[in-house]
C-alpha cells in the first residue's frame, strides 16, 4: 500500500515547492540530469496537456523559465498525487501568510526573545534563524512544536489569538487579572511558585530559562499593579 500524503506534508510541499524547483533546475551536479528529469516528469504526469504544450527546448536555455517550468510540474504532480484540483493548490500557495518574529510574539503571548529562542531550538519546523541584519518571516503553514511534543500550525495559533481578542473586546480584563492568570499557568506547569521551582534551580534547560524570564517579568508586573491598586 502506498504511503499516504498527509495534510501536514502537503502543506510543507506547498511551502517549499519553489525551493525544490530551484534545486532541481540549478543545483543538481549534472545539468543534463536536470533536463532529463524535467522531460520525464513532463511526459509521465497525467492530465498535463495544458502545461506541457507551453514548453519547448528553449526553456533549458533560460534559467528562470526552467525554474518556473519545474514549479508548474511540481504543483501539477502534487494535484495528481493528492487528487486535489490544481486551482486549489494554486490558491493554497497564494493564501500562505508570513509573520515577523514581533507579530509571532504577539500571537503566542511571549517576548520576541522567546520567539528567537524557539527558532534556535528548532520548534518552528523547517525554519532556520536568519543571520545578522536579516529578519525571519515565518509562513502561517509552519508547524510549531509545543512543550508537550504536539504540533500545531502557526495559522491555528493566529486564529486562536483573533478569537480571544474578539472575546476580550466584549469583556475587558484588567492588567492585574491578566498577569495573575499568566503566573498561574507557570505555577501549574511547574507545580509550585517561582521561588521553589525555577528560581531555586542552579542549572536550567533552554526552555526553563525562557520560562523563567517570562515568569519573572510577570511577577514584576503583578507587583507593580498591586502597588498601583494600594495608592
Amino acid at each position: 500500500m502506498l504511503m499516504p500524503i498527509t495534510y501536514s506534508e502537503k502543506s510543507q510541499f506547498i511551502k517549499n515547492y519553489s525551493h525544490i524547483a530551484v534545486e532541481l533546475a540549478s543545483n543538481l551536479k549534472d545539468f543534463d540530469n536536470s533536463v532529463l528529469l524535467f522531460k520525464v516528469l513532463a511526459h509521465a504526469l497525467r492530465n498535463n496537456e495544458s502545461i506541457v504544450r507551453e514548453f519547448d527546448e528553449g526553456i533549458f536555455e533560460n534559467p528562470f523559465a526552467f525554474q518556473k517550468g519545474f514549479e508548474a510540474l511540481l504543483r501539477h504532480a502534487l494535484s495528481v498525487a493528492t487528487d486535489s484540483p490544481e486551482t486549489d493548490i494554486a490558491a493554497a500557495v497564494e493564501r500562505v501568510e508570513e509573520y515577523s518574529t514581533g507579530q509571532l510574539a504577539k500571537f503566542f503571548g511571549v517576548s520576541v526573545m522567546t520567539i528567537h529562542n524557539w527558532l534556535d531550538q528548532g520548534r518552528f519546523v523547517g525554519i532556520k534563524k536568519a543571520g545578522s541584519n536579516k529578519h525571519n518571516k515565518i509562513p502561517d503553514d509552519t508547524e510549531f512544536i509545543m512543550t508537550s511534543g504536539k504540533r500545531i500550525l502557526v495559522r491555528e495559533v493566529v486564529a486562536m489569538w483573533h478569537k480571544q481578542e474578539a472575546e476580550t473586546s466584549h469583556k475587558e480584563e484588567s492588567d492585574l487579572a491578566y498577569y495573575t492568570r499568566q503566573i498561574a499557568y507557570y505555577e501549574d506547569k511547574y507545580g509550585d511558585v517561582f521561588e521553589r521551582t525555577l528560581g531555586a534551580k542552579e542549572e536550567l534547560t533552554a526552555e526553563e530559562e525562557t520560562d523563567a524570564q517570562i515568569w519573572q517579568h510577570l511577577l514584576g508586573r503583578q507587583q507593580l499593579e498591586f502597588g498601583d491598586k494600594k495608592k
